[in-house]
């Protein structure tokens, strides 16, 4: 055969190349080589292509050669389907493409960067592979198939030498405990550690130069090796975790040099890390490679070590060199280098050795003291000096009334302290010692037992759910429920949980009925339901915070911020404190993530009992054990009742006792894991029940459920037994077990434990009240703004409509637009109102309807109800408002209304509020968010044509409810009457606010007012004027007329005419003065207009001057309210005159329409509040059903 030419291979190479980029240019490709760079899967394809091509050079690949290259391809693409990438990596391998064409594929269309970047991650991947080649030839061969030539030797070098300088595009950082052999410095902890972080583009390689083997994305790392790193991921070195985004840092601070800059100062023994310097600053922090640190003030003492540190002489550390400030200390860099990672531009640091003084006597605490619950112990006041390195305290006694004791032994002055160790008060309350943590945790103890009697739930549709519940828990224990779906768990710890009341049975805490001392004893309850009810615009960080304000409203900020970060690391969060949660599908946070971040909500609490409803669902098995570890820890002198469907059997055997529901909530089992297996194994055994041979190996959860719902033969599926024989079958058991004598658990109803007295519900203060609105505030708000879409919404929604509304209407009856002649300012007026209705019903007609799990939850904490609705108010009428203001410059603008925004905005935001009040109550009274929404055109469009704009009120249906004195003789409404049923229409009320306040509120007609007031005060004046008087009546009446004809050119030189002819005409200057200015005024400019015609609206002057003669001209004793007229009649308050009789005036016994009006738009918002109000009540305390 001939040899082919060499040529051949290039132009072959040449041809896939260009159609490669062709197909890229298109958009598509073959189904096997389709690339695009942003996409994951499609940078996998390359790589898994290139991988393919090289292990197919072998003659012969087995089935485990396949399989262990695959999981190769698993470790280092993570996030890509790993179904997929078997189904491409096997299409790969029968392509049987050469590694040539392969190569030249993946090389055309990238840049040398990108090349750079694949060929070290393939050449990574050969390296995983082990020595199946020479590497050396197929590293030359990979580089100039990728189009880098002689970049073999530079590349291989790279990854074998530490002391390898990389080049762009490619850099890197090294790591090691040895001072002085790497650019990083790492504690001593880790010595011998010693690795390098090479990146290239998106590639982050992590490579080990030392001999101590470390962890990476859960797998050891040798000498020699190398894996990929992607965001998210760590390196665990006996120091601890190192994550990608510290990486990054570090490759940042050597590429550019430049430090980020964090100023220090103490407050209450603390650190306060901040990014912006301020007054009280101490000490400037420059974290790049290594650290910089300078004193900034000569009062603040610092020392590295032992060695001190002098101001104005920055000096180099590492990382992990501790240095103290005035005496506290010590600090460590590495805490606030991770600190400013995790909760951003501010944060509080404590020392290593910490001293706080704990009182619960208000007279005596000083800045920066723990203040305990007043009034559940005699007062006390002590101090604790504990260090986090060792996990060990001292406590001091200072003065105390109470018998304080730690592990039951009497504290006399001085007592050491271990982590976790109770400092007991009082019966009431106690200290926990979370050393490790940082924090000091008041906590009560209260509830010791929970003993449940004959419990039962019906209700009216979907009948009984729980029937007849007996069992007991303890405090330290750990009890799981287990129960089919519709088993009635969820209903068993609502009803456990006071949220829910039972039809039948008793709830004992203590000796206590739950029924009895519902709130004092719901405090003690942490109930934590299956639904999320994370905000999805708030951080983890915000997410604790608040919670610990809701539950602990006390605390002092410092000691809030403290207690917040320890939760955070305690469950695992602490990395992702600023980051936000999102929604439950986008996967920003993981799921267990969310379920841990879920149970730590509660951990800031003081609760004695926790109600964890199915915590694990959905979770992978890694996820579940994680937050099954931290419900171990919650339970240390705690009871901990948990609903699981499920469980794997290592799971289960974690549980103390376990309860086994059936379908209708009837109690198959209560008892100790193990006991559990035994009795269903001996029932099916003695029921002849076959159980699949893997369910017999496994046991546990799937066991039980198998004998439990076992058909009744092979082809008929239903159940053998019943949920009712169960039931009975164990209540049998247990009477044979107390008959029989053997060790057995009491039934709950036997049990009589008298426990400690509950403590009286202290009554909030103002600040604490405050603290628990405002976090409602933050909350509506940040739900709001941190909404990309609905931040957009809400912006341009008013702009828009304004935009439509006033283009449309701007139409004149001149050939020129002026306002005078405008043809459609009432309507602009009305729909303006129609518009700021609908800003109010929109933005809140789901609002509790979110909420309502967050109530339902946070309900045992005593919420502040009022504080709610309040914030809620405030915030969505402060949103509602800002659109009303949009819209106003937009409209008004367009029609040339002047000088009438604040008027106008004070009415729309009026007319919001009461939109924000309906839906509100809506929203609190309806079960789904659609429901809501269909209700807000019924609340909106009757209100549209009850309001007299569209329809006058004389023209519509006579038939509609009309009161006796508002028709005439014909049942017809009488001339400017208001119908009853549009006498509850808020819209109505809003729209004749408008146009009064335009007629009557304009600056022409104000400043009109003014002169005409005086002039009639003149006439009315008894006896002949004197001649200073006349002399002042002629220059009002001048006043008066030259308001009316003289010009402006524009709006601005309008006003500031027509408020110098009022101050001249009330008493300026004098009358030569007076006269000089009508002369200024009378010269005639181009473009000028009559001023009154910039404020002044023919259309809104008819409708308020017919109004207004329709109430002069009443001809019967009735005083009739006229709609749009400028003062309405009140009741009781006429002074019975007829128009005929002397005296007569049709103001006497009214009120400005404006003042009227705007009382009842307020009464018609505060009304919905209270239903709102009422109904939130309901729902919180426990008695809805």
């Amino acid at each position: 055969m001939s040899e082919i030419p060499s040529f051949i291979p290039r132009l072959r190479r040449r041809i896939l190349a260009w159609q490669s980029a062709v197909w890229r240019l298109l958009g598509g490709s073959p189904a096997w080589w389709r690339r695009q760079e942003e996409s994951d899967r499609a940078h996998a394809a390359t790589v898994v292509d290139l991988f393919a091509s090289i292990l197919a050079r072998q003659l012969y690949i087995s089935a485990g050669d396949a399989d262990a290259a695959l999981d190769i391809l698993r470790y280092n693409f993570p996030d890509v389907e790993h179904s997929w990438l078997a189904r491409r990596f096997e299409r790969s391998l029968q392509s049987q493409y050469s590694l040539e064409d392969a190569l030249g594929v993946a090389a055309a269309g990238r840049s040398d960067a990108e090349r750079v970047s694949l060929a070290l991650e393939v050449l990574a991947l050969i390296r995983t592979a082990g020595d199946r080649m020479s590497e050396k030839e197929l590293f030359e061969e990979v580089t100039f198939g990728l189009m880098l030539p002689g970049m073999a030797p530079l590349l291989e070098r790279l990854l074998d030498s530490p002391d390898a300088r990389a080049e762009p595009p490619v850099e890197s950082v090294s790591f090691s405990s040895l001072r002085g052999q790497a650019e990083v410095a790492l504690p001593p902890v880790d010595d011998g550690v010693r690795f390098r972080v090479l990146r290239c583009l998106k590639l982050m390689l992590v490579i080990n130069d030392g001999d101590v083997p470390f962890m990476v994305r859960g797998r050891t790392l040798f000498r020699g090796r190398m894996v990929p790193l992607s965001t998210g991921q760590f390196v665990v070195l006996p120091s601890g975790p190192v994550g990608y985004g510290q990486f990054e840092f570090y490759l940042q601070a050597k590429r550019s040099g430049v430090r980020v800059v964090y100023y220090l100062h103490l407050e209450q023994g603390s650190l306060q890390v901040s990014r912006f310097r301020s007054r009280g600053s101490d000490v400037r922090m420059k974290l790049g490679l290594d650290c910089e640190l300078e004193v900034l003030r000569h009062d603040a003492e610092c020392r590295v070590g032992t060695v001190p540190v002098h101001q104005g002489e920055p000096v180099r550390i590492s990382y992990f060199d501790p240095f103290t400030l005035k005496g506290e200390g010590p600090f460590v860099m590495a805490e606030i280098r991770n600190a400013t990672r995790d909760t951003g531009n501010s944060f509080l640091l404590d020392p290593g050795t910490r001293k706080i003084r704990v009182t619960n006597l208000p007279h005596r605490v000083q800045h920066g003291d723990l203040l305990l619950t007043p009034g559940l112990s005699p007062g006390v006041l002590f101090e604790v000096v504990f260090s986090k390195g060792t996990n060990t305290g001292m406590l001091h006694v200072i003065e105390s009334s109470a018998n304080m004791t730690v592990r039951d032994l009497p504290v006399r002055a001085e007592m050491l302290l271990k982590d976790g160790d109770l400092i007991r008060l009082s019966p009431y309350q106690s200290l926990r010692c979370h050393f490790s943590l940082g924090v000091l945790d008041e906590e009560s103890n209260t509830i010791s037992t929970l003993a449940v009697e004959g419990l039962t739930k019906d209700f009216s549709r979907a009948g009984r759910v729980v029937d007849n519940i007996d069992f007991t828990a303890s405090r330290g224990e750990m009890t799981c429920i287990l129960g089919p779906s519709g088993s009635g768990k969820s209903t068993l710890l609502a009803l456990l949980a006071g949220h829910l009341p039972p039809t039948r049975g008793r709830i004992r805490y203590n000796d206590e009925l739950l029924s009895r001392q519902t709130d004092k004893l719901r405090r003690y309850i942490a109930y934590i339901p299956r639904e999320d009810i994370l905000d999805e615009a708030m951080t983890v960080e915000e997410h604790i915070y608040q919670a610990s304000i809701i539950r602990r409203p006390r605390l002092s900020r410092l000691d809030r911020r403290r207690r917040v970060q320890a939760i955070l690391n305690y469950i695992g969060l602490g990395h992702l404190a600023s980051r936000r949660v999102g929604r439950a599908g986008e996967r920003i946070i993981s799921d267990g993530e969310r379920t841990r971040l879920n149970l730590g909500l509660d951990l800031t609490g003081a609760a004695d009992v926790f109600l964890v409803d199915e915590p694990i669902s959905g979770l992978a098995s890694g996820d579940a054990e994680r937050v099954i570890d931290t419900l171990e820890t919650m339970t240390r002198d705690k009871v901990v009742i948990v609903t699981l469907h499920r469980p794997s059997p290592g799971l289960l055997q974690r549980f103390d006792k376990v309860l086994v529901l059936d379908h209708g909530g009837q109690m198959a089992y209560w008892g100790d894991p193990a006991g559990m297996m035994e009795y269903f194994r001996r029932a099916a055994q003695e029921m002849g029940i076959a159980v699949s041979p893997e369910t017999q190996r496994s046991g546990g959860a799937d066991y039980v459920f198998e004998v439990l719902e076992a058909p009744l033969k092979w082809l008929d599926m239903r159940r053998r037994q019943s949920p009712r024989f169960w039931q009975e079958r164990y209540e049998g058991y247990v009477y044979r077990k107390l008959i029989n004598g053997r060790e057995m658990p009491p039934p709950a109803s036997s049990v009589k434990q008298k426990g400690r007295e509950l403590a009286e519900v202290q009554p909030r203060t103002a600040k604490e009240l405050w603290r628990l609105s405002r976090i409602w505030m933050i909350r509506t708000f940040l739900g709001r703004v941190r909404s990309r879409m609905g931040l957009y919404t809400m912006i341009l929604e008013g702009p828009v409509l304004a935009l439509l509304i006033a283009t449309t209407l701007r139409a004149s009856s001149t050939p020129e637009y002026i306002f005078k002649s405008a043809l459609h300012i009432p309507p602009y007026l009305f729909l303006s109102i129609v518009v700021a209705m609908f800003f109010g019903l929109t933005d809140s007609a789901s609002e509790i309807l979110k909420d309502r799990p967050v109530l339902k939850r946070e309900s045992n904490y005593r919420p502040f109800i009022t504080g709610y609705l309040g914030a809620k108010v405030l915030v969505l009428t402060g949103i509602s408002a800002f659109q009303c203001a949009l819209y106003l410059l937009v409209g008004n603008t367009v029609l040339g209304i002047s000088d009438m925004f604040e008027q106008y905005w004070l009415v729309m935001v009026l007319t919001s509020f009461v939109g924000i009040a309906l839906s509100l109550m809506v929203s609190a009274f309806v079960r789904t968010e659609r429901t809501a929404l269909n209700i807000v055109p019924l609340l909106l469009v009757p209100q549209i044509l009850l309001a007299g704009a569209m329809i006058p009120f004389n023209e519509m249906n006579q038939f509609l409810p009309w009161s006796a004195h508002r028709a005439d003789e014909n049942g017809r409404l009488k001339p400017g009457r208001v119908p009853l049923v549009a006498e509850l229409c808020p819209l109505r009320y809003a729209y004749e606010m408008l146009v009064v306040t335009q007629a009557t509120g304009n600056p022409w007609e104000v400043e009109r007012r003014k002169v005409h007031a005086r002039v009639e005060e003149l006439k009315k004046k008894p006896g002949v004027l004197s001649t200073a008087e006349n002399t002042e009546l002629r220059r009002l009446l001048r006043a008066l007329a030259a308001m009316s004809s003289m010009e402006a050119v524009d709006e601005k030189e309008a006003k500031l005419r027509i408020r110098a002819i009022r101050r001249e005409a009330l008493g300026g200057t004098g009358q030569k003065a007076f006269d000089a200015l009508l002369e200024e005024f009378e010269q005639p400019k181009e473009g000028s207009i009559p001023m009154a015609d910039y404020y002044v609206n023919d259309r809104i002057l008819g409708i308020f001057e017919l109004a207004e003669a329709q109430r002069q001209s009443r001809n019967e004793h009735e005083r009739p309210g006229i709609f749009l007229a400028e003062r309405q009649p009140v009741a009781f308050m006429g002074d019975g005159l007829n128009p005929d009789d002397p005296g007569y005036s049709a103001d006497h016994g009214t009120v400005s329409t404006l003042q009227r009006d705007g009382f009842y738009l307020a009464i018609m918002g505060l009304i919905p509040l209270l239903l709102a109000g009422w109904r939130i009540r309901v729902m919180v305390s426990g008695r809805s059903r």
